[in-house]
């Protein structure tokens, strides 16, 4: 009778990836739990050490790390073809190739999720603003909200002239984000940032094909923003970076985190930039809704009335804005667009990347909350602290 073999360290240590999977599995089923104890205590902790190690390095060390991490993966996989080409017809070859592949799955999986991902799975920031957010809302609703964002677009944009804006120095935008988020912080203290790493790409135009403005850097902790971005479009994208950074892993929410700096803030500009995305994403819905109906005539007498409300400046900062996506229309990799919407969905974003506009749900609900803070009237320009802040 031939021994049984022996269970070596190694079994024991490949079994655990599995284990640890089925844990993070079962985990990802109870929002609050994660919240509390990954979103709110591990992952915070991490991301900022992670910051505090990256923000030593002048570069985007995370950018640089992506492209050595498919480097590899090119190089293994050709190593890998090379060697299986006179075995891959044994069936062991097959049964390895099934048990190796089903490893490496479970281990990138549980990798993913420790670091970064399981915070797709938490519960919402809703409790933490005491908001209770509608399901759906109807057209009407949406294009009163647009009808809001004109007014106070056009009264946010005489805060600032046109040669402000071009002679602003994008790397102030980090320095004024981080400052924003320690100003909120008194009032919403979960917005805590501690050892802030905002980063430009050093290789921007990569995301003409794989189709970003900015992205979180979970392995490194850095906040990779394109410095070649419209500067109006730059404070809303850097906010929305900072709460991904702070584990709101929903582009939705980390949208809605961004609008909520917008709304609170005094400086004009940040507001300004936030008023410029929420009105895009809510006249997009507004759109929506009438092209679903099929009633084209009224989508075109909404474009026509919206461009008639609002102001000349307004109006050449949204086509500064569309012209720079435009040039670069041609460039997206169509597949790259796909993972991406494919990705969201896996991660509980039903709507893939048409998630992003579902911050109007959620703005709609903060402004019925707070009309005090929304609907305030416009200050002197030297009564706001943003005028003098920004551009002394």
């Amino acid at each position: 009778m031939s021994p049984k073999p022996k269970i070596g360290l190694f079994y024991y240590l490949k079994f655990s990836w599995y284990v640890g999977a089925l844990l993070i599995f079962l985990a990802s089923f109870s929002p609050t739990f994660i919240r509390q104890y990954y979103s709110q205590a591990f992952f915070k902790y991490m991301a900022a050490g992670l910051r505090f190690f990256s923000s030593l390095f002048p570069f985007a060390l995370g950018e640089w790390a992506f492209v050595f991490v498919v480097i590899i993966l090119i190089i293994n996989t050709l190593q890998y073809l090379i060697k299986v080409k006179s075995t891959y017809k044994s069936k062991q070859f097959w049964v390895k190739t099934a048990n190796a592949m089903a490893l490496t799955i479970a281990k990138l999986y549980v990798v993913f999720q420790l670091s970064w991902g399981i915070n797709y799975h938490q519960a919402d920031p809703s409790k933490s603003f005491n908001l209770s957010i509608p399901t759906a809302y109807t057209a009407a609703e949406v294009d009163n909200l647009s009808l809001e964002l004109i007014q106070e677009l056009n009264r946010e944009r005489q805060n600032f002239p046109k040669t402000v804006v071009n002679n602003f120095d994008k790397k102030d935008i980090f320095e004024s984000a981080i400052k924003e988020y320690q100003q909120n912080e008194q009032m919403h203290p979960f917005l805590q940032y501690k050892n802030p790493c905002l980063k430009f790409s050093t290789i921007p135009s990569l995301g003409d094909y794989l189709g970003y403005l900015a992205f979180y850097q979970p392995i490194t902790g850095e906040a990779i923003i394109r410095a070649d971005l419209p500067i109006l479009t730059m404070p809303f994208t850097t906010c929305h970076e900072i709460a991904h950074q702070l584990g709101y892993a929903s582009e939705t929410e980390a949208n809605f985190i961004a609008f909520v700096i917008g709304t609170e803030s005094r400086d004009p500009f940040f507001k300004y930039s936030m008023l410029l995305q929420l009105f895009s994403y809510t006249q997009a819905e507004h759109l929506n809704f009438l092209a679903a109906k099929g009633d084209f005539k009224q989508w075109e007498a909404v474009v026509k009335r919206n461009k008639g409300l609002l102001s000349p400046a307004v109006l050449s900062d949204r086509l500064q804005i569309r012209a720079f996506f435009a040039q670069r229309s041609g460039l997206l990799i169509p597949a790259s667009t796909t993972l991406y919407d494919q990705f969201l969905q896996w991660n509980k974003q039903s709507k893939g990347i048409e998630s992003y506009n579902e911050v109007v749900l959620w703005a709609l609900a903060y402004r019925k909350k707070h009309p005090d803070v929304t609907n305030e009237t416009s200050m002197d320009a030297k009564e706001k602290r943003g005028v003098e802040y920004f551009f002394e």
